[in-house]
């Protein structure tokens, strides 16, 4: 929660700077459903015509009996609109957190692998009707790239010297080195 915390504090320290350097920015919310990340939300500020800043919570969590599997990326990006109308360019930072659990019912052992990483985002789409201000509508696709994985794994009764251990550990540390796409479908915006 702390990392969502200060990408939103980076986020209004950007638009505090924005809004000093221009006077006709315009501040919104927006909603989205994508793949793999199926909950979008954000924060969007339009700088000028060509240049906005944005931050984002993104989520999939999903649940199947005693297993769940959460991975949520905070980002924060900066948005560039070259024909100054829907297109747009953007490139930013977010910090992907990986939590996968499961208990085993019948002694009651949870297993859990926790793995977080740094992430460098490119974005491209479209934001239909976010130059009027207003409401808008958008789909995007996001090449997002992690570094620097730290993971943390839980296996009680599994030693640590154990192979199983071991491939555990090479196969979280892979996920947080893989790179992936995510795709928006559909986005949802007002700018007031």
């Amino acid at each position: 929660m702390s990392t969502l915390r200060n990408f939103l504090a980076v986020f209004v320290l950007m638009g505090s700077i924005a809004q000093s350097a221009s006077a006709a920015g315009d501040f919104g919310l927006n909603i989205g459903i994508g793949f793999p990340f199926l909950t979008q939300a954000g924060l969007n500020y339009r700088i000028s015509e060509k240049l906005g800043v944005s931050a984002g919570y993104n989520l999939l969590d999903l649940k199947n009996g005693e297993a769940s599997l959460k991975l949520s990326m905070p980002e924060v990006l900066v948005n560039f609109h070259p024909f100054s109308g829907s297109f747009f360019v953007g490139a930013g930072v977010g910090k992907e957190s990986l939590d996968v659990t499961a208990t085993e019912s019948l002694d009651s052992d949870t297993v859990s692998i926790e793995v977080t990483a740094n992430t460098f985002i490119v974005k491209t789409g479209w934001m239909w009707g976010a130059s009027n201000g207003g409401f808008w509508f958008g789909l995007d696709f996001s090449y997002i790239k992690p570094s620097s994985p730290d993971s943390t794994i839980t296996a009680p009764g599994v030693p640590v010297a154990d192979q199983s251990y071991f491939d555990a550990v090479d196969a979280a540390d892979k996920f947080g080195e893989t790179a992936f796409v995510n795709v928006t479908f559909a986005r949802f915006g007002w700018l007031f």
